[in-house]
Formats: C-alpha cells, sequence, structure tokens
C-alpha cells in the first residue's frame, strides 16, 4: 500500500503556510509561506490558498492524485463538521465561508479544518515534545492565549467542537487571555517602571539582565503556573505543551511557573505531570494540519 502523503497548511491572519507532509511527519521539500492580506475578498484569499497547494505539489513534482488529503489549522471561530469559517476577528471577510467544502469540490480531495490551536497541540503531540503521551494539553502564547487538548492521538474538541476555548475564562481581574498572553508581560513592566514596551522588547532586556524585565518575565510565569493548575486539575494530562513566540521567554517564567502550578495541585498530578517547550517551532500548526489525516 502507498504511503500517505498530505498537504498541511497553517492558515493565521498574516499569513499562511503550506507543506506536504510524510506519513511519519517528515515534511517532504521546503515549506511554502504566502501572505493572507486579510483585507482582500474572501474568494482572493481562498484563491492564495489553492494556489499555494498547486504550488507544494508541483514542487515536488508529483500529482494532485498522490495526495491523501489536505488539512487546515484555522483560526476559530469553527463549525468543524461542515468546515465553515465563522467569526475570526482577524479574517473579516471569510465569516461564514465554506472552506472545506469550497476545497473539497475545486480538488476533489477530502478536506479537514480544525482550529489552529488545537493543530498546535496535535502536531507537538504526534511528532513532537509530547510523543507517546495519552493526554496533552498544549497552550500558545502570543498576542493570545490558545488551548488544546490531544487524547489518544485525537484532538477533544467536545460537544459543540468549542472544547479549550479557555481563553474567555476568568481569571483575577480579567480572564486567561489577558493574563497569559503577550500583553499582560506589557502591563506587568508598565506596572514596574512605568513605561510601555513590547514583549520582545522586555525579552531581550532580560537577556541584557535587566532587573526590572527579569521580575516582570517571574511574575508573569506566576499567573500562567496558576492557570496552567486550573487546566490540570480538570484534565489531569500527562504533558503540558507550551509554545507560541512568548516561549521563547521560556528560561525567564518557568521557575516561577513551576513553583504555583506545583502549589495548586494535587501530589499525584505534582509528581507525574511534565511540563514541556514546544519542540517543532513554526512547523507545529503545518504538521498538525497534515496529522488531521495522518
Amino acid at each position: 500500500m502507498e504511503k500517505k502523503i498530505v498537504v498541511g497548511i497553517d492558515f493565521g491572519g498574516t499569513k499562511i503556510r503550506f507543506g506536504l507532509v510524510s506519513e511519519e511527519g517528515r515534511i517532504l521539500d521546503e515549506t511554502l509561506t504566502l501572505p493572507t492580506e486579510s483585507h482582500r475578498r474572501g474568494d482572493e484569499i481562498v484563491g492564495t490558498i489553492i494556489e499555494g497547494i498547486e504550488c507544494v505539489v508541483q514542487n515536488l513534482d508529483i500529482s494532485i492524485q498522490q495526495i491523501s488529503g489536505i488539512g487546515i489549522g484555522s483560526p476559530g471561530p469553527l463549525d468543524l463538521k461542515s468546515g465553515i469559517i465563522l467569526e475570526p476577528p482577524n479574517l473579516p471577510t471569510l465569516h461564514n465561508f465554506p472552506l472545506k467544502q469550497t476545497l473539497e469540490n475545486y480538488f476533489n480531495l477530502p478536506v479537514a479544518i480544525n482550529n489552529d490551536a488545537n493543530c498546535f497541540v496535535l502536531g507537538e503531540a504526534c511528532f513532537g515534545s509530547a510523543q507517546n503521551a495519552s493526554i496533552v494539553s498544549g497552550v500558545t502564547l502570543g498576542t493570545g492565549f490558545g488551548c488544546g487538548i490531544v487524547m489518544e492521538g485525537k484532538i477533544y474538541t467536545g460537544a459543540t467542537g468549542t472544547a479549550a476555548e479557555v481563553w474567555c475564562s476568568p481569571y483575577a481581574d480579567q480572564n486567561f487571555e489577558e493574563y497569559g498572553s503577550a500583553r499582560m508581560i506589557i502591563r506587568i513592566y508598565q506596572q514596574i517602571t512605568d513605561q510601555e514596551l513590547e514583549a520582545k522588547q522586555i525579552f531581550n532586556l532580560a537577556e541584557q539582565e535587566d532587573q526590572d524585565a527579569v521580575a516582570t518575565w517571574s511574575e508573569f510565569g506566576v499567573h500562567l503556573g496558576r492557570i496552567l493548575a486550573i487546566i490540570t486539575n480538570l484534565l489531569d494530562p500527562d504533558v503540558i505543551v507550551i509554545g507560541g513566540s512568548v516561549s521563547h521567554a521560556w528560561k525567564f517564567f518557568i521557575n516561577s511557573l513551576i513553583e504555583n502550578l506545583h502549589k495548586n495541585i494535587l501530589q499525584a498530578p505534582r509528581e507525574h505531570l511534565k511540563v514541556v517547550r514546544a519542540a517543532l517551532g513554526d512547523n507545529a500548526g503545518l504538521l498538525g494540519a497534515a496529522a488531521l489525516f495522518l
């Protein structure tokens, strides 16, 4: 039996990444990145997706008939059954767009679509730092707070497809997203110094051993550890995997994160749970999208 080759697509509001992925989770040939230009009409953006798929297939010098399926990690919310993009704020011209059906009709291939955070966790569970774990929860930390759950190699989506959409859950005076994203790092640093800098700048200062920046990241870890304790107490996962742009500052927040996570969970998960950094980098979402078929 021929081995599967799947197109994996990491579809974001700024850029779209494409790659052909083997059954073993190997990216065949080079990945391709095209700009989303989300201000464009929906059909124009979908035209870019079609162009990217055709391009990576041609680059490998195979035919579209040799592809087993097309997997897409997309910003949510989504109707997972029908593959309709609902109303993601960063894709305003694609609201209520039937992306799955459109691509299936065009290529005559099966298409699977899931939330981008779910695909990130699936990629890490199948091919990255959470391999061989039965229950994996993952968070992506950036301008927002994404979360996903994978059980026995499958994304857990819940009754309505919104499982792990915990960003809106109340925490302190705001919610998980406000305290678990780059916005919180900016806020803490401003409270300490009365200066407003971007999270990347605060990371660079911490690298230079600036004590205010180091204290900022440590305080961020306190809140993230407590948030992950809530998730742990609910799910009891084997592994929590952390990715996203904020995870580049791992060494500055991981100690306070672990301390506050352990303070707020039971002894058994305290001894069992592993908290790991994502291993697949920018390819996690693409590989997870492909894993929807693999």
